[in-house]
């Protein structure tokens, strides 16, 4: 799928990649190869065949292609046959390609700078050494006792690093993690003291059902890092990880981001990097009103042409957002909707008409840069 020539009329010289899953209703004609596999579900549906979906869009949200992976697909695999398919298929001179910390690794860079174009891409800041060294070395001179956005840059040959931190986003992470903590410590304290105070009736708790059943919880929460969890001589021991509580608490609220644009300051890559959410409401916007799913196509041809309408809808659908400004998508298709086509039958002679528009449709119409319908000759005789 690609633009249609003249369309949209812009100059590209940022895209936005990321990826999603949507998952298939039933296992009708599972084939060996079939491109519908088990895989890491961004919806959260591990127990349905899915497929990954791989998308670059402008700046302006207009999707400019796609691709369709097989479902066990990982996100930085998918990189270096879309970057190389971007340059055979489109003429782009100066781009910069912007990407999540999925996407992060040296072989996707290498590519990246092999096909002489450019990137922002984000660090994960856990069990990373080079952002630990980062993070430590701008850390030291972020002042905190500051309450706006900061932003720190640390040039290093022809890359840059940017650490961006922000003191309100610092606030709401501590005080949700805070209150995740507070639950899981009030879980485990129950969890040992039924193992050591048993219930007169009812099954007893063992050791190693206590200590499974505190490791699944934290896993299932995403807390295992804090804890250190252990089953020594049957007795279930859970002690706070105080080295990765510290490390969370010094990196609340920062983001840190590794580009080759040496030209913008550290505001500008900053911004740059978090319109990649125009992308992420591009996917909710395929996956609600523009029906990806539910998937019930089986055959490959029918699941990729599927996505290739529903990519193609979210083109239109941005188009007429871009042109709208003010007037939301939905309404207006609402308003619009509303003109009818009928056909009156008068001694025996059939006419075609089309109900009158009314001033907003004519307005609608206008914004859109779309002439108002009309019948033609053709249709009255």
């Amino acid at each position: 799928m690609y633009l249609p020539e003249g369309l949209f009329d812009q100059q590209v010289d940022l895209v936005f990649y990321d990826i999603t899953s949507t998952n298939f209703e039933g296992d009708r004609s599972i084939a060996e190869e079939d491109i519908r596999r088990y895989g890491y579900s961004r919806d959260h549906r591990f127990d349905r065949r899915q497929v990954t979906i791989g998308m670059v869009m402008t700046r302006d949200g207009i999707p400019l292609c796609h691709h369709v992976f097989p479902g066990n697909t990982v996100d930085k695999t998918t990189v270096a046959h879309v970057i190389k398919d971007l340059k055979s298929r489109f003429h782009l001179s100066r781009v910069i390609f912007v990407g999540d910390r999925g996407m992060l690794s040296e072989e996707n860079l290498v590519t990246i700078l092999n096909e002489e174009l450019g990137f922002i891409m984000a660090h994960p800041l856990r069990r990373n050494n080079m952002a630990a060294e980062v993070i430590e070395e701008l850390g030291r001179t972020l002042d905190r006792t500051k309450n706006e956005e900061q932003f720190r840059d640390d040039v290093r040959t022809s890359l840059c690093f940017v650490l961006a931190y922000s003191p309100e986003i610092a606030r709401e992470v501590k005080k949700e993690r805070t209150c995740r903590l507070r639950r899981a410590d009030l879980f485990i304290k129950e969890c040992l003291h039924r193992l050591t105070h048993p219930a007169s009736r009812g099954r007893k708790p063992i050791p190693q059902g206590t200590y499974d059943r505190i490791r699944d919880f934290l896993r299932d929460h995403n807390l295992l890092s804090f804890y250190e969890v252990d089953l020594r001589n049957d007795e279930v021991i859970v002690a706070a990880d105080k080295k990765a509580r510290a490390w969370e608490d010094k990196i609340n609220g920062m983001l840190l981001l590794e580009t080759t644009d040496l030209k913008s300051n550290s505001e500008d890559v900053v911004r740059r990097y978090k319109e990649l959410a125009e992308i992420e409401r591009g996917w909710r916007a395929l996956k609600r009103s523009l029906m990806l799913r539910p998937g019930d196509h089986w055959t490959e041809d029918r699941i990729k042409a599927h996505i290739f309408l529903c990519v193609l809808a979210l083109q239109i659908e941005r188009l007429m957002r871009n042109r709208l400004q003010s007037v939301s998508v939905r309404k207006t298709i609402d308003r619009l909707r509303r003109i009818k086509a009928g056909e009156i039958q008068f001694n025996g002679v059939k006419t075609r008409t089309l109900t009158r528009t009314t001033e907003e449709q004519q307005n609608l119409f206008k914004f859109l840069e779309v002439p108002a319908p009309r019948m033609s000759r053709a249709e009255n005789l």
